[in-house]
Parts: structure tokens; sequence; C-alpha cells
């Protein structure tokens, strides 16, 4: 824990980026967006989204190539096509197949803990999660024990720890917009020292995606 006023010593500590994400499969990904873009469409949304965030890992590890790693924990198809330029980027892991967000989140931040790595969930549909907002968030940890960025949704973008708090995975609505708020409250009761970022958005509805193109072209 680092007290107020204190900074963290980073010369031997490893952060490692934690992605979850679904093999891009149409008709499982994106099913908001199917009323609209069709199942195909949404797909390809999706893996737009992945590639995206793939570039912004891969621009922070060029930086970062001693102390920031990326672990990719996959529900579905591992050997999807999609994920093969990931290959060489990530160290792959299987989700569950059982479980809610939460406990899924809860196994892949205390398996990083257990690698002694310095878990940071990310979203793979948050578009503002770019080279510049990724390793502002690696000096926060300097001075704080926990680090989230607030979405325009009310959810969260991000969220990283330096240990495990298992209060901030479990009584959550996950989806709903009540989730940064009720996570903060978690935050608040476990005095945690804690990091809050700029807000992120997301990409959920037809408006995110219109959005999303407009920051692609």
């Amino acid at each position: 824990m680092v007290k107020a006023g204190d900074q963290r010593n980073f010369s031997d500590q490893k952060f490692e980026w934690v992605v979850l994400s679904k093999a891009p499969i149409a008709g499982l990904v994106k099913t908001r967006l199917i009323p609209a873009l069709g199942e195909q469409g949404a797909c390809d949304v999706y893996k737009q989204l992945l590639t995206r965030l793939r570039e912004s890992l891969s621009e922070v590890l060029v930086d970062t190539p001693l102390t920031s790693q990326v672990a990719l924990w996959i529900a579905g198809d591992s050997d999807h096509e999609a994920f093969k330029s990931w290959s060489s980027l990530a160290t792959f892991y299987q989700q569950p197949s059982a479980g809610d967000l939460g406990e899924r989140m809860a196994l892949a931040v205390q398996s990083s803990l257990a690698r002694g790595c310095i878990p940071i969930l990310i979203g793979v549909d948050v578009p503002d999660l770019d080279k510049k907002y990724l390793k502002n968030c690696l000096t926060q940890f300097k001075k704080y024990d926990l680090v989230i960025s607030p979405a325009e949704d009310g959810g969260y973008g991000l969220l990283g720890m330096t240990q495990f708090y298992s209060a901030l995975f479990v009584n959550k609505f996950w989806g709903s917009d009540t989730v940064f708020q009720s996570t903060k409250s978690d935050v608040e009761k476990l005095k945690i020292n804690a990091a809050y970022l700029l807000k992120v958005w997301d990409v959920d509805e037809v408006a995110d995606v219109e959005r999303f193109r407009l920051i692609q072209s």
C-alpha cells in the first residue's frame, strides 16, 4: 500500500494489461448492434475494436518492453484468425465458461497477481484507451493502489490494482449504468488509495459506432 504523498518504486515492477475478449463470431458479439447492422456488421465492428486495442497496446509495449506485458483471456475459440495478430503480443488464457463477468475478471486479476504483476483490466470496446491514456494510467501507480476510468454509460473502461479486492467483483449489476458508482462506493468503504482517470466511452449503440468511425477516419 502507498500512503498519500509517497511514491512506489517501479524498478522491478511488472504490469499486465488484462484483456477479456470473445472470439469474434457473427451473432455472438456486439449483439445490441445486430438490429441495426446485422450479425456480420456487428461482428466487423468488434474486430475493428480489437485491432485498435492491439495497436494501442503494441505502442505501449514498445515504450515499456521491460515493465509491461499483455494477458488475453478468450471466451470461445482461441484459435480464431482474429487472434493470430495477438500471438506475438500477448499470452493467451481461456476464460471459464461458467460465472458472471465479475467472476471472470476476478480470476484474471488473481492470475496476474500470482505472476507478480500489477493487473490492469481494459475493455475491448473502449476507443479512448490509446497509447497516451494507457501510459498515463501506468504513472498513477507511483502514488495510488487502484486506478479506474469511469465510462459515460455508467460502467468503467479500465481497472487496475496492486492487490486483490474481492468486493469490487461481486454484488454488481454487470452491464448496467450502476457499475462504476457501485465500484466507487466499495473503493471508498475499503479506504483504497485510488486514482480516477478521465471519463471514457465505449461502443454499445449505433450512435457509438458512428462516433468510432469518425475517429477511425
